[in-house]
């Protein structure tokens, strides 16, 4: 009858009971550290991606996509006063400026007047376009970029050149100081800083920004 004694002992020992109970809590504590793991490296990913995108927006905010891409020139209406401007650009680092009348902003500060946006879109500069036909589709006291080889939006391309075409309102005269501030959206400004020359030819000049 040892058989029988024998089992009794093991239905009453509580060793495998205690045993499993013991697993049973180690794999739980081995899930939730798992499911731990991952949510803290999924937040750290986010953080990371997050940081990059904040670092690219202060970047492209402190800097200019656009710059003058050749000479700015001066519409000369007599030999003492200028009545236009026409600025080249073209897009900087990026593959495209939007430059739409609702995103972008031209500051005109002529002999310490200010204009603060005298801004009217975009147009397609076509083949066989010159700057005294452009200027006379813009009004006086308004500027409007042409972009040449445009693909009909409103942004400024890579392969892509503008001109900004300034109409006066007034004319300026010689050693006239004129601030022009290109404002796109999301972008800090491109500013355009000159004189007008003292001597002056009559017609379409060159100046240095």
């Amino acid at each position: 009858m040892n058989w029988k004694k024998t089992l009794t002992k093991l239905a009453k020992q509580k060793r495998a009971m205690v045993g499993l109970e013991a697993a049973i809590i180690l794999i739980a504590f081995v899930i939730i550290a798992g499911a731990f793991s991952f949510m803290v490296i999924n937040q750290g990913l986010f953080a990371t991606e997050r940081g990059k995108t904040v670092v690219q927006d202060s970047l492209r905010q402190a800097s200019t996509p656009l710059i003058v891409d050749g000479s700015i020139m001066l519409n000369a209406s007599s030999s003492t006063q200028i009545d236009a401007i026409v600025i080249p650009l073209r897009a900087y680092g990026v593959k495209y400026v939007a430059l739409g009348q609702n995103e972008t902003a031209v500051t005109l500060t002529v002999a310490g007047s200010s204009w603060p946006n005298i801004y009217n879109g975009t147009a397609t500069m076509t083949s066989g376009s010159n700057f005294t036909g452009l200027l006379g589709t813009v009004t006086a006291g308004q500027a409007r970029l042409y972009i040449q080889n445009s693909n009909g939006d409103e942004a400024l391309d890579a392969n892509e050149k503008g001109y900004l075409v300034i109409r006066l309102s007034s004319p300026a005269s010689s050693r006239t100081h004129i601030v022009v501030e290109i404002k796109p959206e999301k972008a800090a400004p491109l500013t355009v800083d000159f004189y007008v020359p003292e001597s002056l030819q009559t017609g379409w000049i060159t100046v240095a920004g």
